[in-house]
């Protein structure tokens, strides 16, 4: 089996697997001849990827705006339109951004890497995907908070900027199997009607009289559930995908 074998699919996805697994630039050593270890190795991942895991988590990365994170199946694989939200969150009026639920920490890093002087703080509930938002996180100088939305967050009221991309799907069964059967659930459901975790969220910080921009991600059939005045922002897809809320 040699590399321009594995090319002529014309699948990126599948490439993906092998440049996980070779060490080499494959499009650069197409007559490359994968050694037994390595034919088994692409195999047994193909595999996988036939069976609906997600290529993400196949290979361990994820890409999001311009950046590369580790992901694994503990974290949502960042998607594509929620880097839409970097260009309003990295804005000059913001000081302190908590990115709230942030997984594998995508957007709060990528944040910091597009502008330095915001300060960022991390924090989910899961402690397995802080885990992986230490890992990309590396040397940047990001705090991360372990906490069920606000209620470990001691400085809660210094943030004049918070982001939360918090579980809004009401129904799994609707979801394809790639994202029902692999990622977290604990990610994905949002009660009832999708809006249950983003209200606690809400009610929450009108009680702290929390003073700053709350932006949130959600189904843009969820948006009428929420009461308070916001402004809706769209995705790169022409979705209302965001909402802003100010917290005067």
């Amino acid at each position: 089996m040699k590399v321009i074998d594995i090319l002529r699919k014309n699948d990126s996805n599948i490439n993906e697997i092998l440049k996980y697994i070779l060490d080499i630039d494959i499009f650069k050593n197409f007559d490359y001849t994968l050694n037994n270890k390595e034919k088994n190795k692409f195999l047994y991942l193909k595999k996988k990827y036939d069976n609906s895991i997600p290529i993400e988590y196949i290979v361990k990365k994820a890409y999001f705006d311009k950046y590369t994170f580790f992901v694994n199946k503990n974290v949502l694989i960042p998607r594509i339109e929620t880097s839409d939200i970097l260009a309003y969150l990295s804005s000059e009026k913001y000081k302190n951004i908590l990115d709230l639920a942030t997984g594998s920490g995508a957007v709060g890093i990528s944040i910091k890497k597009i502008n330095p002087k915001i300060k960022v703080t991390l924090s989910d509930i899961s402690l397995k995907a802080l885990h992986v938002a230490d890992i990309n996180r590396n040397d940047l100088d990001i705090d991360i908070i372990h906490s069920d939305l606000i209620a470990n967050i001691e400085n809660i009221l210094s943030f004049d900027c918070i982001f939360a991309n918090l579980p809004y799907i009401k129904d799994m069964d609707s979801l394809p199997s790639s994202v029902k059967d692999y990622e977290p659930k604990i990610a994905l459901f949002g009660g009832i009607n999708g809006v249950e975790i983003i209200l606690r969220l809400i009610n929450e910080l009108e009680k702290i009289k929390w003073r700053g921009d709350l932006y949130l991600e959600l189904d843009p059939a969820e948006i009428k559930y929420i009461k308070k005045e916001k402004e809706i922002i769209k995705d790169r897809f022409n979705k209302n995908r965001f909402i802003k809320i100010k917290f005067n």
